[in-house]
């Protein structure tokens, strides 16, 4: 099926202009693989399977420690657990003008998402493949380029990946492999399907001037456990975020336009203990949600920080960001907090704003916190409020360049700005509520102070 959205054309300044973008889903039989696309990805101990490699990777055409090229050919199977291609051993492969496909199922899911079990193109251990023009169909649940080990690299070019069924991602890297990929157009149907993801260990992802589409519940568009990089990618994700994030991981956008159709634009989340060091950052992209409850920015059980630079973040919500004590399940449908899990932690996050103009509410749930910086000339039309239980805070700072229109009375812990008059400040009769103990609120020596547009700097206590 085809999806409407608006590219981005230029790199500075942002430049958008409405086309119709193009992915394997538009020359695709889905009907043909709905029934693979109904299948979950079930993780219990049943359907999951070990979580070590249980057995040598099969492949149809296996190679180790060896040169081996496929030009201008079709590579294909039909058999469960197993690829078609695999290289290993410190090998390399190049491809070009290939057509692979890859029917068959995998017995334990585990082995599939961990290790590439039944991936259409595995390449492991110190090995490099090249791929360019190359068209990669998967059927019934298998990745269609799985990359693993320190010192594996793929470099992946020109190239359509389609794929249905659970755990189909498009491009995956785990145990410290780095995938590079440019000029590729990814759809995936089923169930937790990210077209571009990391896993444990670590994945590294570069993916630029490409093209994600994915259609199952869970299915984002980045799966960052590592790093993740995107650059000039337009991706839909119809039941998903664009990204979701487990721990301390980092991911990179430029130049890009994203929209996310369940839970929230991004999450950023930590499914164990809380972790800290999560990074994320947009430059001069767009980010929309889909629906009416979806927040653009969501964190829990984390401490992150962010970054927006001449960035759009388009919801129907009306939130900006949400920081919170809670995590994504494993159905990766819903969210769940300390009632399913007691030792989720709230969500602390920093976010750095510049040369942006936002509308929309920040809100902390459940006692998180969230620092919230406005600089080089950007402006915010919004409010900040806390639900749930515990003591959330906020800390909010703006240079004497960008401005804050109010949309509600806010209270918060720190208040700092650049100009010293507030004249940068939009008040609308609302007033903002500071701690008068906070140190960062010295400065305001425990005033009340008139806001341009009748409303109040406050001390509280």
């Amino acid at each position: 099926m085809s999806f409407k959205h608006l590219a981005l054309l230029a790199l500075s300044p942002l430049a958008l202009g409405s086309i119709s973008v193009i992915d394997p889903s538009d020359y695709a039989d889905l009907s043909a693989d709905a029934k693979d696309n109904t299948i979950l990805a079930d993780y219990t101990t049943d359907n999951g399977g070990p979580m070590y490699l249980s057995a040598d990777i099969a492949g149809r055409y296996s190679y180790s420690d060896t040169d081996v090229e496929y030009d201008h050919t079709t590579l294909s199977v039909n058999a469960n657990d197993t690829s078609v291609l695999v290289i290993t051993e410190g090998s390399t492969a190049n491809l070009s003008y290939v057509t692979i496909v890859k029917e068959g199922y995998t017995t334990w899911l585990n082995q599939a998402s961990f290790f590439g079990v039944n991936a259409a193109v595995n390449v492991a251990n110190a090995s490099t493949a090249s791929i360019d023009h190359t068209n990669i169909t998967v059927h019934n649940g298998a990745a269609n380029v799985f990359a693993y080990g320190t010192g594996t690299t793929v470099y992946v070019s020109d190239t359509d990946l389609y794929s249905s069924g659970p755990v189909s991602h498009g491009l995956y890297a785990a145990g410290n492999a780095t995938i590079h990929a440019s000029s590729v157009r990814a759809y995936s149907g089923g169930n937790r399907c990210s077209s571009f993801s990391g896993d444990t260990p670590a994945g590294y992802i570069h993916v630029s001037d490409s093209i994600a589409h994915t259609a199952g519940i869970g299915s984002a568009i980045f799966y960052a456990l590592g790093e993740v990089y995107g650059t000039n990618v337009v991706g839909v994700a119809k039941q998903a975020p664009v990204l979701f994030s487990d721990g301390a991981q980092e991911a990179y956008f430029e130049n890009v336009d994203l929209t996310a159709g369940l839970l929230a634009g991004t999450v950023m989340f930590s499914s164990a203990e809380r972790q800290t060091g999560a990074v994320l950052s947009f430059t001069n992209s767009r980010l929309t949600t889909s629906t009416e409850d979806m927040p653009a920015l969501w964190f829990g059980n984390v401490i992150a920080q962010a970054s927006l630079v001449a960035t759009e973040l388009n919801t129907s919500s009306g939130v900006l960001l949400v920081a919170n004590s809670s995590q994504v399940t494993q159905a990766f449908d819903h969210f769940a907090g300390v009632e399913e899990n007691s030792s989720i932690k709230p969500a602390q996050v920093t976010v750095s704003v510049a040369e942006s103009d936002l509308v929309g509410d920040i809100v902390a749930y459940n006692g998180s916190s969230i620092v919230w910086n406005l600089t080089e000339h950007s402006s915010w039309t919004g409010s900040a409020y806390t639900a749930g239980t515990g003591s959330a805070s906020f800390t909010v700072s703006l240079d004497d360049t960008s401005v804050w229109t109010l949309t509600s009375d806010v209270t918060v812990d720190d208040f700092t700005n650049g100009d010293t008059k507030n004249k940068n400040i939009r008040s609308k009769g609302h007033s903002i509520h500071y701690s008068k103990s906070a140190a960062g609120n010295a400065w305001l020596k425990s005033r009340t102070i008139s806001l341009p547009g009748g409303g109040k700097l406050k001390p509280r206590a």
